[in-house]
């Protein structure tokens, strides 16, 4: 028990200060550029940075992707190669149409035209870069090194004509074709998406609907096998959609599915034989029959007069291959316009294809009367009741179910068939996946999981959208009728050479502007404004025909943007066709999972069909970051910490290293935990700070390149540590394991401060020429520590190797070679320290408390090749606190405890004299000396007087005989009762109350 008095000041360095400091420094000094330049005739280390949006500020994911980043970006450039990082912003799309929509109070395709295209994309251009500002200082401050001044953006003219070059390209090997297909519709936005984009943010969400078992009444007097229909035959078919009903044109059966007629309540029903669970109540199988018996059935439309069917083909039962009995009746409604399955079979049967929805998801004026003008999300309900009135549901049920929604606005998604244009993903699957096996991925099993089976399923790519601020389609059609006519542009020259009317629409045109011109048909860099409606009143003469062809309405989809970034950046192949040369294919690039079905799927198909190259070599797929129970991030919800506050609490270094080393990178999501960081900042941080400010205390010397000549074996064991931790770090960050890399540095840090610090702490304070080895040792490892740590943590890495090496900057060292170790060394110290582990637990276990000194350790190696020599018995001596170690056969025996544990055995005789009991309670006034002191605030160091009263006589003659006074600073020992200490405890030693008093010097 303690009493302190006079509480000292902490002396916890301000990590968040140190930082600000060292970014100060490189912002005056240009490290960065200094980095850049002194690599720039080296060997490349490219990799692709995919460019986000700057409509929000900065979230933990990209901080993540940052990080994983930046850490290589700096590891390559200190092993001596060139790394180009030069930052981008994606700027076209939904997520910026829907901000300026909502700021200019409108919404919908038709109300951005009633405002003008022209005056909407101009205020897209203006908000695009909203929060560019926030971005950069985010970035700067998480320590990310990277170009924001000469950033590309997608919108910049060079870019867009980049992108119609790649497109080009695309066109050229007759890879696009316009086509109606089935695609996902959003009636919010009023545009298709393509299936990868709405996976790849997780936008489909569980919801409960009606789903419905329907009734289709037979027509009269048709032959089934020796059953005749009437007015009380019905097909039961199930759906989950039942707002699609109102446009069923037909009934699908599968081939091999074995159908019955069952009789129940006077109805007839037919449905597979093996959905006969479906039915409620009693009923009775009259008959089985084949699906060729029900081919060709006629029955009544649902809504009579609704579907036109001028071809006489709709409202029959057709036998379709995609049918199963998997759920449902085993028979399938087929809404003809809303379904993948449906459009191919209506397609292939000459069904009618009409659609019952307008742009906006609304039922058109064609539609039921009750439905006209309604929500399809909102029909559900009518339309179970009317055909609920007419007798024809069998029955409802709710039904959960995953559903599509917009990957940007929410709104709930249908499947619709539209007219797009799609490039042909099945010619070139196979190339596709050959390239693939040439990529290493991170974890490994998406290579053939994930990345190649989204391939192997992939449709078509839809890459046009409906709608404004985008690149517009390079297509142009021939208007007339009886011309099928296409030409795709390439290039501004070939458009220009092309078009009957270029210098009518862009009279200002200069293909080298030297000023930004705000003239009309200029985009703010002075350049031709590519976006529409500038691009819309082109026309070219139509070759064939001498007919006038028009550009087609659609925009290119952003993803096609993104997939171009390698060259469109680069303005290449118009400029820096050499550069792109050495950037194909990047070494490396890093994203979260979801882009295996996005960024990196897109790029590997553009870069297979213009190159026929993978578009990289190494992927890092990081998992998301969640808040700490496992949900998502939301700002709504208040479920995370600000990272900004995070990084004020704790500074950058401990945030990028929790994520870097977190199980995250290896492609798992994290329930990001404060606490993580803090951990961090603890176990890390402060004790690498606190092991170089020991070493302060004692040297200020320079520390170089050369390792220190050294004999002692506890020196000799943490050079081959640290070169052991190098060889491994260096590997694992070559093979893009952040993990793994950073959690041996941590390890290393740990041991160099509790072994070989701790070891080594007598011997550097007793000074002369082994003090002086051991703090070569010392601020040796910690220069290479630092330069390990560089990648990780930038900033306490460059404040310390700067003060030990007078460097200019760790970020302008090179990562040093691996070196030659003593891999004896390793196991010797690892066989004494598993000796101290086990004789330490022998304590424990026996209530013998580690300052109580004990006459002997015996132990026993079944490797034979292991041999601890006497200066490391002389560590276990130290460490367990015994007077002698034996290496011998241990035997059991009285007064002695034994443990054996994984090949060593250890014993200690337990056996107390006198002297080692008057010792052991040295040793624990020792303790509560030490403690006041701390507690005090002391410097190690710091010489004080010690006064003392006890009315045990024992405890006294140990005080003024046994204490140790150079270990514990004092300058002399008195007993005293009227002396008045500075600091002062009482403390209770093997029962006896002893009072403790301090006197400084």
């Amino acid at each position: 028990m303690t009493e302190q008095t006079n509480k000292p000041q902490s002396n916890t360095p301000n990590f968040n200060e140190q930082e600000l400091e060292v970014l100060k420094f490189w912002a005056e000094q240009n490290i960065f550029e200094k980095s850049l330049e002194q690599t720039k005739d080296a060997k490349p280390f490219v990799f692709y940075d995919g460019p986000p949006f700057a409509t929000g500020v900065p979230h933990y994911g990209h901080i993540l992707i940052s990080a994983v980043k930046d850490a290589f970006g700096r590891y390559q450039t200190m092993k001596g190669n060139s790394v180009r990082r030069v930052w981008g912003w994606d700027c076209h799309g939904l997520p910026i149409e829907n901000i300026v929509e909502a700021k200019l109070g409108i919404s919908g395709k038709k109300q951005i035209e009633e405002v003008g295209v022209e005056k909407f994309n101009a205020a897209c251009r203006e908000n695009v870069l909203t929060y560019v500002d926030e971005w950069g200082r985010t970035i700067e401050r998480l320590a990310r090194w990277v170009n924001f001044k000469d950033s590309y953006k997608t919108m910049d003219t060079t870019y867009m004509e980049s992108v119609w070059w790649g497109v080009k390209q695309v066109w050229d090997k007759d890879l696009i074709y316009p086509d109606h297909k089935v695609l996902l519709y959003c009636s919010r936005c009023e545009t298709p998406l393509s299936n990868f984009e709405v996976a790849m943010d997780n936008s489909y969400k569980d919801v409960t609907e009606a789903s419905v078992f329907v009734k289709f009444k037979l027509n009269s007097g048709q032959r089934i096998l020796d059953f005749m229909t009437d007015d009380k035959t019905y097909a039961l078919a199930w759906t989950t959609t039942p707002w699609t009903l109102p446009g069923n044109t037909a009934l699908n059966i599968g081939p091999e599915i074995t159908y019955v007629i069952v009789e129940q309540n006077g109805d007839n029903y037919i449905l597979a034989k093996d959905r006969l669970e479906i039915l409620e109540g009693q009923y009775e199988v009259k008959t089985e029959i084949s699906a060729r018996s029900l081919e060709g059935l006629a029955y009544e439309p649902l809504y009579p007069g609704v579907i036109s069917d001028e071809s006489g083909t709709a409202h029959k039962i057709y036998i379709e291959d995609y049918v199963t009995t998997t759920d449902g009746t085993g028979i399938v409604h087929n809404a003809a316009m809303y379904g993948e399955e449906d459009f191919a079979a209506a397609k292939a049967r000459n069904l009618p294809r009409q659609h019952m929805l307008d742009a906006k998801g609304e039922y058109l004026p064609s539609a039921p009367e009750s439905l006209r003008g309604v929500f399809f999300k909102d029909a559900d309900k009518i339309v179970l009741d009317e055909l609920t009135s007419k007798n024809l549901v069998y029955k409802t049920l709710n039904y959960t179910h995953s559903y599509p929604h917009c990957w940007r606005c929410g709104t709930a998604l249908y499947y619709s068939a539209l007219p797009a244009w799609f490039i042909n993903i099945q010619k070139v699957k196979a190339r596709m996946l050959e390239l693939n096996e040439g990529i290493n991925w991170y974890p490994e099993h998406l290579k053939h999981g994930r990345f190649a089976q989204g391939i192997e399923n992939a449709p078509d790519w839809n890459i046009s959208r409906n709608r404004y601020w985008a690149t517009p389609l390079p297509f142009w059609l021939c208007e007339s009728e009886d011309c099928d006519n296409k030409v795709c542009i390439g290039s501004i020259d070939e458009l220009k050479t092309r078009a009957s009317n270029f210098d009518e629409v862009y009279p200002n045109y200069d293909p080298n502007p030297s000023l930004p011109s705000p003239q009309e048909g200029r985009d703010r860099e002075g350049s031709i404004d590519l976006h529409k409606p500038f691009i819309d009143r082109i026309k070219l003469p139509c070759e064939k025909c001498s007919g006038v062809m028009a550009r087609v309405p659609e925009v290119i989809d952003c993803w096609v943007e993104s997939a171009s970034m390698p060259f469109a950046e680069l303005h290449a192949p118009f400029e820096n066709q050499d550069l792109l040369e050495q950037r194909l294919p990047a070494d490396f690039v890093s994203e979260y999972i979801p882009q295996t079905r996005a960024w990196f799927y897109v790029s590997h198909v553009m870069s297979t069909i213009i190159f026929d190259k993978a578009p990289f070599k190494n992927v890092i797929t990081t998992g998301t970051v969640l808040a700490e129970d496992g949900t998502k991030m939301s700002k709504s919800k208040n479920n995370f910490p600000d990272p900004n506050l995070v990084i004020d609490q704790y500074g950058a270094d401990p945030l990028r290293f929790y994520l870097l080393t977190s199980s995250i990178v290896t492609g798992e999501d994290l329930n990001f935990s404060e606490a993580g960081v803090s951990e961090v900042n603890r176990k890390l941080s402060l004790i690498l700070w606190n092991t170089f400010q020991f070493y302060r205390m004692y040297s200020h010397d320079t520390i170089g390149t050369e390792a220190p000549h050294v004999t002692h074996s506890l020196d000799v064991w943490m050079l081959s540590r640290l070169f052991a931790t190098h060889a491994e770090v260096t590997k694992q960050l070559d093979g893009f394991n952040t993990v793994k890399a950073g959690r041996a540095i941590s390890e290393l840090v740990t041991e160099l401060s509790t072994w070989f610090v701790r070891r080594s702490r007598d011997r550097i304070k007793s000074g002369g020429e082994d003090a002086r080895t051991a703090l070569q040792v010392l601020g040796f490892s910690l220069v290479e520590i630092s330069k390990m740590l560089a990648p990780f943590m930038p900033y306490l890495s460059e404040k310390i190797y700067k003060e030990l090496t007078g460097e200019e900057s760790v970020h302008l060292a090179s990562w040093s070679e691996v070196r030659e170790y003593r891999q004896s060394s390793l196991d010797e110290m690892s066989a004494l320290r598993s000796i101290v582990e086990i004789g330490l637990s022998l304590r424990k276990e026996h209530n013998l408390k580690v300052r109580q000194p004990l006459a002997e350790l015996q132990y026993q190696i079944a490797n034979e090749e292991l041999n601890l020599d006497e200066s490391l018995e002389q560590i276990i001596a130290e460490e367990m606190n015994v007077k002698k170690v034996t290496n011998t056969e241990v035997i059991s025996r009285t007064n002695w405890v034994s443990k054996a544990d994984n090949g060593f055995i250890v014993a200690l005789n337990t056996e107390l004299s006198q002297e080692l009991k008057d010792e052991g309670l040295a040793r624990d006034i020792e303790r509560a000396v030490q403690d006041l002191r701390k507690k005090s605030g002391l410097k190690v160091g710091q010489i004080v007087d010690l006064y003392f009263t006890t009315k045990d006589d024992n405890l006294a003659e140990i005080l003024t005989s046994l204490v140790d006074r150079k270990k514990t600073f004092i300058n002399q020992i008195k007993t005293s009762l009227e002396i008045e200490a500075d600091y002062e405890t009482q403390a209770t030693i093997n029962g006896s109350v002893v009072w403790l008093g301090l006197v400084l010097v």
